[in-house]
């Protein structure tokens, strides 16, 4: 029986997105800004996303007598991310903007100590840390809906380019004899 692409990328994008979710949550639960920014920069790296829609990926093909074009593997692996992107997104605006106005201008704040700090220890003259802390001050100090919408656009850009390398992982086509 040929497997349901598209149930299978809604059920693993929303298991993505809750592991986000527990992630970025329970960093902020433990209450200090400094840890969060820590911990959610850590998890940034963690390809968790990639590494199981290549394993759920690579489950489709085998249970699809070993075949999946490259056509379907894409559409599983962006709709999973899409799914993910907007949970992610939701999750963000829900933390940054109702749980915790705040904690947008306490991770800037935090970030600006660590960007001064790397700057020091690279040798930036004192002209170029004033500007690059005058661009933070300039930023907004609260997340807004605008802002959320805008990354959820450049996350899934982002995400569909994932989504084309994870693609050509998982896919298999079908090889007839005259191609050899």
């Amino acid at each position: 029986m040929k497997p349901n692409l598209n149930q299978t990328a809604i059920t693993y994008g929303v298991i993505t997105g809750l592991i986000y979710l527990a992630l970025t949550f329970g960093a902020w639960a433990i209450g200090s800004t400094d840890s969060f920014v820590s911990i959610t920069g850590i998890t940034t790296f963690i390809p968790y996303v990639i590494v199981t829609l290549i394993i759920v990926g690579i489950k489709l093909r085998k249970s699809n007598d070993n075949l999946l074009s490259f056509q379907e593997a894409l559409k599983f692996t962006f709709l999973a991310y899409v799914i993910y992107a907007l949970i992610e997104a939701i999750g963000n605006y829900v933390l940054y903007a109702l749980v915790d106005p705040d904690l947008t201008a306490k991770v800037m704040e935090i970030t600006m100590q660590k960007t001064m700090k790397m700057m020091e220890k690279f040798g930036a003259s004192e002209l170029q840390m004033e500007e690059a802390m005058s661009k933070v001050k300039e930023e907004p100090k609260h997340t807004s809906f605008k802002q959320i919408f805008l990354g959820l656009g450049i996350t899934l850009i982002w995400n569909f380019c994932k989504s084309l390398l994870i693609s050509l992982v998982i896919r298999k086509e079908a090889k007839f004899e005259d191609q050899l």
